[in-house]
């Protein structure tokens, strides 16, 4: 009844403009269900088009592995013990944020019949997991020095990609530099990659050896001005549902909990079957629009666990239930699409998107 739909075709020439824009290969982040699309859908349909999947943890590696064995998968995040052997079995690449991480990969790693593929996380700046910049020669050696771990790549995280000038980008591309110009002088060959989303449009001069765009693969383009061959980048996902009833307002006006709203007599509404349990946004109640044949509807009341209501007017007597009702649009123009919405709630796209839970059915379209 509630579905999430996917625009493929979107999705695809998303990446392919992203690809062509920064000329370097490019690793898809599908973390957290791809961002909340779906991640085994998005993989199915991006092998042909990426170099590289990236993960928040091991769980979400082996999903991608079963549709994508052949690809390399990067995990960005610190990874439990009891995963390790499995993960260096399958050649799934590991992040290192702690000396110790050595250590535990080269253990398992002892016990596999392959090396370890690992790629260093370098806090430039960001400040939350990696190896600090001035440790960044000691673990090169460390890891060049083992029999049993490859080191594949270094990157680091931009803290503040999505604001174009902040001088704190800056700080941290000509720290990643000066790591960049070590590691190549160890070995060429080790991947270099330091963009995100926004980096890789903000900031075109650091694409290096790799992006990573994963909000921007999705659709999502930054507040700040961008080159005409990125506008046209467009949201993958929409968010739709049904009317499941009808009701004409006559002796009783209240609606909803903390009876929060009250409507006018003969006025019309329609009751939704989604609310906070599926993960749209709770706050939207007596504060939010659907979309209905060409018009605008006013989210009435609070938003509940499993149902929201909609006032449709006192005028409004042409729906009937099943009517097709958009929650939130792919088209970034209207007051429903997922940049407005985030907009209304003073968050993020990924918040309105990424929180969309597995009560609600994923499609392609």
């Amino acid at each position: 009844m509630n579905f999430l739909e996917l625009d493929i075709a979107t999705l695809r020439n998303n990446i392919s403009i992203i690809k062509r824009y920064t000329q370097t290969k490019l690793c898809l982040p599908v973390k957290a269900n791809a961002y909340g699309h779906d991640l085994n859908i998005v993989v199915k349909n991006t092998k042909d088009l990426v170099d590289f999947y990236a993960t928040a943890c091991a769980s979400e590696a082996l999903e991608v592995y079963k549709n994508a064995s052949t690809m390399p998968i990067l995990i960005f995040g610190v990874i439990e013990t009891c995963y390790l052997k499995e993960l260096i079995d399958k050649e799934i690449r590991l992040s290192i944020h702690r000396f110790r991480d050595i250590q535990e990969i080269e253990y398992y790693a002892k016990q596999s019949s392959k090396k370890a593929k690992v790629h260093i996380f370098a806090n430039t700046g960001m400040n939350m997991l990696g190896i600090n910049s001035e440790h960044i020669v000691d673990v090169v050696e460390k890891i060049q020095r083992s029999k049993y771990i490859d080191l594949e790549g270094v990157y680091s995280h931009l803290a503040c990609a999505d604001e174009k000038d902040n001088f704190f980008n800056q700080i941290q591309i000509d720290r990643f530099i000066e790591i960049q110009k070590f590691v190549k002088s160890v070995d060429n060959q080790i991947m270099c990659h330091l963009a995100n989303s926004y980096g890789c449009i903000g900031q075109n001069e650091i694409s290096f050896d790799m992006v990573r765009p994963g909000i921007l693969s999705y659709g999502f383009l930054p507040d700040f001005s961008v080159s005409k061959q990125l506008e046209a980048i467009k949201p993958v996902a929409s968010l739709v549902t049904q009317i499941v009833k009808l009701i004409k307002l006559d002796k009783i006006f209240e609606v909803g909990y903390s009876i929060s709203y009250v409507g006018k007599k003969d006025e019309y509404i329609a009751i939704l079957p989604v609310g906070y349990g599926d993960g749209f946004p709770r706050a939207l109640g007596n504060n939010g629009f659907v979309y209905i044949k060409d018009k605008y509807y006013p989210i009435v009341g609070r938003v509940n666990m499993d149902a929201l209501a909609i006032s449709l007017g006192c005028n409004e007597q042409n729906f009937k239930v099943g009517e097709k009702v958009e929650l939130i649009s792919n088209k970034p123009a209207r007051l429903n699409s997922a940049k407005a919405i985030a907009k209304n709630l003073q968050t993020i796209e990924y918040d309105v998107i990424a929180t969309l839970n597995q009560r609600i059915i994923r499609r392609e379209t």
